[in-house]
């Protein structure tokens, strides 16, 4: 699997408006998108953050009590939810971490655009590595 670089990482908070304060007040981020978004009947909003020249974090918030971010927020607390790597082809990717007996989760390859899976905690030192082919570069 060739993985081209990271493209973001991805962080729970319970307050979205004092983390956006925090990361254009204090690092000096600049928002670069905001989305509301719906996942399998969850209601969640995700909003880009272009830290200097080289990364971007990418804040996850819901309004819902009950969304799988704050159940995260509620087990994990905020912070660290995800990282997210670019692959330079999508099914390769998949095919290697699944010969190697890497849990996959989430495989969705509708879009062509925006190819992603997860691939599980346990197979990963605790993390949630988010696996994407994508178009915009």
């Amino acid at each position: 699997m060739k993985v081209k670089r990271i493209d973001h990482i991805g962080v729970a908070v319970s307050d979205k408006e004092a983390a956006e304060r925090f990361m254009t007040g204090i690092l000096g981020a600049r928002k670069t998108m905001d989305e509301p978004w719906e996942y399998r009947g969850d209601v969640f909003n995700w909003a880009y953050f272009e830290v200097g020249t080289s990364g971007r974090i990418e804040l996850i918030s819901s309004p819902d009590e009950n969304s799988f971010i704050n159940r995260h927020i509620a087990r994990r607390g905020q912070g660290f939810h995800h990282i997210t790597v670019v692959v330079e082809d999508f099914a390769e990717a998949i095919e290697f971490l699944r010969g190697r007996d890497i849990r996959v989760l989430d495989v969705n390859d509708s879009d062509p655009d925006w190819k992603e899976a997860f691939i599980h905690p346990g197979d990963a030192f605790g993390m949630l590595i988010q696996v994407v082919e994508t178009t915009t570069d």
